[in-house]
């Protein structure tokens, strides 16, 4: 699967035109309780990831509720969280 990092105002673009099929809250490797929000695209095998609008970085949540908040507000009903092992 191909990773692509996107900025939040294209994800949600993608994700409200219905490009995005899944999205999954992915904890981090490196922060506990930190999540990363990945949008997948079966048909074509590729995985979109939110980064920061500055810098090269993913973005992260750190409270679920919030996290899902805003993708109710921009129509994503269903998401699954992914912990670390």
């Amino acid at each position: 699967m191909k990773f692509e990092r996107v900025k939040e105002g294209e994800f949600f673009r993608l994700a409200e035109a219905g490009v995005i099929t899944d999205v999954i809250a992915q904890e981090s490797d490196l922060n506990n309780n930190e999540f990363h929000v990945i949008g997948i695209v079966a048909a074509r095998g590729i995985a979109y990831v939110i980064r920061h609008g500055r810098v090269d970085e993913l973005r992260s949540w750190k409270r679920l509720d919030r996290l899902a908040q805003q993708l109710k507000e921009r129509g994503i009903l269903k998401m699954q969280v992914q912990f670390r092992k």
